[in-house]
Formats: C-alpha cells, sequence, structure tokens
C-alpha cells in the first residue's frame, strides 16, 4: 500500500508544491493519513470556517487530481469510504 509519504515524495519529485507549507497553509489544509493505493483525503477550512473534505489522487507523473467536487464530504468518514471505492474500482 503507497503511503502519503510516497505521495509526498513523487509529488516534490515531480516538481510540484501540493504538499508544500506554504501551500497548506494558504488552504488551511489537512491530510488525512490512510491512503487506498493512491487515493487519499484533504480537508480545508474556507472563509466560512467549515471544514470539509477532498477526495485526492495521485496521477502516475506525480500530479494531485481532485476526485468529483472541491470539498464535496461533509465527514472525514465519508470521503475516506468513497476513496476506498475508487480504489477498489481503478
Amino acid at each position: 500500500m503507497t503511503t502519503i509519504l510516497e505521495i509526498k515524495q513523487r509529488n516534490r519529485d515531480a516538481g510540484q508544491h501540493f504538499f508544500d507549507e506554504s501551500t497548506m497553509r494558504f488552504f488551511n489544509s489537512r491530510i488525512s493519513h490512510q491512503t487506498f493505493g493512491d487515493y487519499f483525503v484533504t480537508s480545508e477550512k474556507g472563509p466560512s470556517g467549515i471544514r470539509a473534505y477532498t477526495v485526492r489522487y495521485q496521477d502516475e507523473n506525480g500530479h494531485i487530481q481532485t476526485v468529483g467536487e472541491f470539498q464535496q464530504y461533509a465527514t472525514l468518514q465519508e470521503a475516506l469510504a468513497v476513496a476506498r471505492i475508487a480504489h477498489l474500482h481503478s
């Protein structure tokens, strides 16, 4: 199983900045450490002050893609379930 540390390293190796501290701070992002292959979950808190969850996928080039809509899920459990299902169907 791919770890979040491996996903972060592949993203850096690809010259991407998704996981940079400044990027994470700007979006007030957190990353779930649970992964499903190359699928994982982030959460962001926008100006409304409400934290919501996004399913993400790392492609073969190390780039991060949003699966579905940004902040589509109200709970971490819901987003993790979707990430797990997406991995099983990939």
